[in-house]
């Protein structure tokens, strides 16, 4: 499994002895130092602990384990990081990282099948009568035979009556068994004596990975057939929910631009190649996932949601926002103009308007927020109170506490209503647990009305650690049991802490302490606890450790409750004197009862903690 051998692989290698292959590191008491070799300076602000095996830059803000440094520093992706420490340590990966689905060896042996394949059906699109249709479709799209073989685009014949002219190549010329065809996905399991090739009478795209090995491909139906696009079944090789199309030719861009532009389908990606948009590629069929948005956010720090224009388009991004939100990423929306259905005819009808197009995409929030107060600005009472429940609705999804406070302030004036009722309202539905997406229409980009003035940009930024969420989220690092232990018997919650990263830290480790490691948390997490670990906790340098550390969590436990009822006691005194604006008094009295009541007990709210 992949967990064992990234256990081994650490076991055998040491930190620091790969990283000073890259950077020259001096010894600065537990600790060494070096000039980051992801970021110019003069000054070292590159830290590796090698008591806790992971690094650290203070300038840049990049850190994590030993995986993440050579993933960092040689630009590839966890699995060939992996296989190059695994080389070097002497470790035999008998299986890939999903070797539940498969052994290494199976896997690479649906890669060979596959590029054999791409080759078959790249021979029959462009030397054989059997492609005409293919090559009459890509006419019609607009694509040259150039840019078609760029990304490897092929077709699938008919087959004849056995259906089967790629099952037929293959274990003749190829030398492969049906039985490797069915675990490569290539042909139906057989039935009889029958054999019958997935894909048939289709465009066929390879999706490769960054390498531009074959893992699988996507095919789509000539005319009205069904179903329209048909994609290659989870195999060894190939896994639809981390399966990313065009990775492979738009790395290199993504790394240079930062970014990276996501659409829905095989047309749109090489329409924004043909236009000139490198750093594009698509979640290969399906809606956008976290293990998608995983790998891209390790080479890219926005990532540009550019779906149809239709509704459907438009819901998928909006839950997309989400996915990359909860990554730790940047997310921006690409809104196409004119109408245009997909990229793909914006680029055959106007290229510059889709490249204008990507370079306007704006902060997601501020797109959905935007969407959200749709006609409420400037209108009637009930207008204006249905866009705050909207924008509420809206403010909720948004993790970082000091993005939300940004918009809130923002829609607050745009609805000429008090901040303080809006942050009331917006306390009640966190509190509440409604978190929902609202019903918000996302439209193209329409012409600035005269005069308006737009609104400034909010700052994404990491958000400040409290130092004792800090403390607490460093310990549990260091020792996930102990966050196991607090949760059963302090009963302190994740939704206590008010720093995403603490939060997603410290509920990661409570629930699985024995599997926890830095790779179970996302890219911005892993970097920020990076940060966390080569900092000192002197409490596991004392001889007392298990009372000092004891008596350090008590008082981090005492600290994160109290700002938990500081928090409830500045919510309840907003929602009181809203309720009083409003002239319901009986709310405003029974509201002022509870806040006397909370208030009295404050000081004497406190958690015991027992440490296993």
């Amino acid at each position: 499994m992949a967990g064992d051998a990234v256990a081994e692989v650490k076991s055998r290698l040491d930190l620091i002895e790969v990283i000073g292959g890259y950077v020259t590191l001096h010894r600065a008491g537990r600790e060494l130092t070096g000039l980051c070799p992801f970021h110019a300076e003069k000054t070292p602000s590159f830290t590796v602990s090698p008591e806790r095996q992971v690094w650290y830059c203070h300038g840049c803000h990049e850190g994590g384990d030993l995986f993440k440094f050579i993933e960092q520093i040689e630009r590839i992706d966890f699995r060939q990081a992996l296989e190059m420490l695994a080389d070097r340590a002497g470790v035999e990966l008998e299986s890939g990282p999903r070797a539940a689905r498969g052994t290494g060896r199976r896997r690479r042996r649906s890669i060979e099948l596959n590029a054999k394949a791409q080759a078959y059906y790249q021979h029959v699109l462009w030397a054989t009568p059997a492609g005409e249709p293919g090559r009459a479709l890509l006419r019609d799209r607009h694509v040259d035979e150039a840019l078609a073989r760029q990304f490897g685009v092929g077709f699938a014949p008919a087959g004849g009556p056995g259906e089967d002219a790629l099952a037929r190549y293959l274990t003749g010329k190829g030398g492969a068994t049906v039985d490797e065809l069915v675990e490569a996905g290539l042909v139906h399991p057989q039935r009889g004596a029958r054999t019958r090739d997935r894909f048939r009478d289709r465009l066929v795209f390879p999706i490769r990975d960054e390498r531009a090995e074959v893992l699988g491909f996507g095919a789509r139906a000539l005319g009205e057939a069904k179903p329209k696009y048909l994609n290659s079944p989870d195999s060894a090789a190939y896994h639809k929910s981390s399966a990313i199309f065009g990775i492979d030719l738009a790395r290199t861009a993504i790394v240079r631009e930062h970014a990276t532009v996501i659409v829905e389908g095989y047309f749109d990606v090489i329409a924004a190649h043909a236009a000139g948009v490198q750093h594009t590629v698509a979640s290969s069929g399906t809606a956008l996932t976290r293990e998608q948005v995983h790998s891209l956010g390790r080479i890219a720090e926005t990532l540009i949601l550019c779906f149809d224009g239709d509704d459907a388009g438009r819901v998928a991004a909006t839950r997309a926002v989400d996915v990359i939100a909860a990554e730790g990423v940047q997310a921006r929306i690409c809104r196409l103009p004119g109408g245009a259905k997909d990229p793909d005819e914006l680029v055959r009808r106007d290229p510059p308007a889709f490249v204008q197009a990507v370079a306007d995409s704006a902060p997601a929030w501020q797109v959905l927020l935007d969407a959200a107060l749709g006609a409420g600005e400037g209108g009637s009472v009930d207008a204006r109170r249905a866009a705050a429940e909207r924008a509420v609705s809206v403010l909720a999804r948004i993790p970082e506490a000091t993005t939300r406070e940004l918009y809130l302030q923002q829609a607050a004036r745009r609805l000429d209503i008090g901040a303080r009722s809006l942050s009331t309202d917006l306390a009640r539905s966190m509190r509440d647990g409604v978190r929902r997406p609202a019903r918000i229409v996302v439209t193209a980009p329409a012409e600035p009305a005269a005069g308006a003035v737009e609104e400034p940009e909010p700052v994404e930024a990491d958000e400040p650690m409290p130092p004792w969420e800090a403390q607490l989220a460093r310990v549990v690092l260091i020792r996930p049991e102990l966050a196991a232990a607090l949760r059963t018997d302090s009963g302190l919650g994740p939704d206590e802490f008010t720093n995403p990263t603490a939060r997603r830290i410290y509920d990661a480790a409570s629930t699985d302490p024995a599997g926890f490691t830095l790779r179970r948390l996302g890219g911005g997490d892993q970097r920020r606890a990076a940060g966390l670990l080569v900092r000192e906790v002197p409490e596991f340098a004392d001889e007392a450790e298990p009372e000092a550390i004891k008596q350090l969590m008590a008082d981090c436990v005492r600290l994160i409750h109290e700002e938990a009822v500081r928090r409830a006691l500045v919510s309840i005194s907003a929602e009181m004197h809203r309720a009083r604006d409003e002239g319901r008094t009986e709310d405003a009295d029974a509201l002022a009862a509870k806040l006397s009541r909370l208030a009295a007990d404050a000081p004497h709210l406190r958690r015991t903690v027992a440490v296993r």
